[in-house]
């Protein structure tokens, strides 16, 4: 049954196909064409470019979702920022960043069944910023989207945070203190492994945190972060997890 499914099928030959055929390239129609074909391989040999090497690491990106929408009034219609999410995933990103994924290197939405679809939007809930991440990150990895979301659910999920993150009003930490609670938290989690981005806002003295990093190797174990990942934060910061 199986080599009845594998055997190859005879199938009619492309314009492209017989082009190296001599009496073809005198044609000055089918010249065009073949200046035509040679643009194509070109163009198919640029995509596949994009998963030629394969990430030397991850970085998840993790948002302090209320002090990340306090400081973009933009983002407060979404519904990260309408329902009260303290805690929300942006990407899990590669390392280092391909070329393409200012642009990126798909540009069709993440396909997900509706079983997965609920899974992931629990730490991910805006599908707009989903389709994002999948459009800027997750088709550089060579990943399917299936794989790059559940990957992500993975690592989001066995990730401990300190009760800051979650309390009622604002925190004053330090970031020597964040950072050893994180480490104790997780096993195998190192220090060099945390990257923290914080902004300034006139709500506080201090800057405030508003992003995590956490760098991973490509088989899902806890590494240094590379020199590609780097961090914002000051000694001293707010940590704004009440929505």
């Amino acid at each position: 049954m199986l080599e009845r499914v594998l055997k190859p099928q005879r199938r009619t030959p492309s314009p492209c196909h017989q082009l190296g055929r001599p009496p073809l390239r005198h044609n000055p129609v089918m010249r065009t064409l073949f200046i035509k074909c040679s643009v194509l391989s070109i163009a198919a040999l640029t995509v596949s470019t994009v998963y030629a090497e394969a990430p030397t690491s991850y970085t998840l990106v993790i948002h302090l979702t209320p002090a990340l929408c306090a400081t973009n009034p933009e983002l407060r219609r979404l519904r990260q920022c309408q329902e009260g999410f303290s805690l929300t995933v942006s990407q899990l990103r590669p390392e280092p960043p391909p070329p393409q994924s200012e642009q990126g290197c798909a540009q069709e939405p993440a396909r997900l069944s509706p079983l997965q679809a609920r899974v992931v939007e629990r730490i991910m809930p805006d599908e707009q910023l989903r389709n994002e991440a999948w459009r800027t990150s997750g088709s550089c990895t060579g990943m399917s989207a299936n794989l790059y979301f559940r990957t992500i659910t993975n690592y989001a999920g066995r990730l401990k945070v300190p009760p800051e993150f979650n309390a009622d009003q604002a925190v004053v930490m330090r970031k020597q203190q964040l950072i050893e609670q994180l480490v104790e938290l997780n096993a195998g989690l190192k220090p060099n492994g945390l990257q923290l981005n914080c902004v300034k806002t006139p709500k506080f003295r201090q800057p405030m945190l508003t992003e995590i990093r956490v760098c991973y190797s490509p088989n899902g174990g806890y590494i240094d972060c590379p020199a590609t990942v780097v961090s914002s934060c000051p000694d001293r910061f707010v940590v704004h997890g009440a929505p």
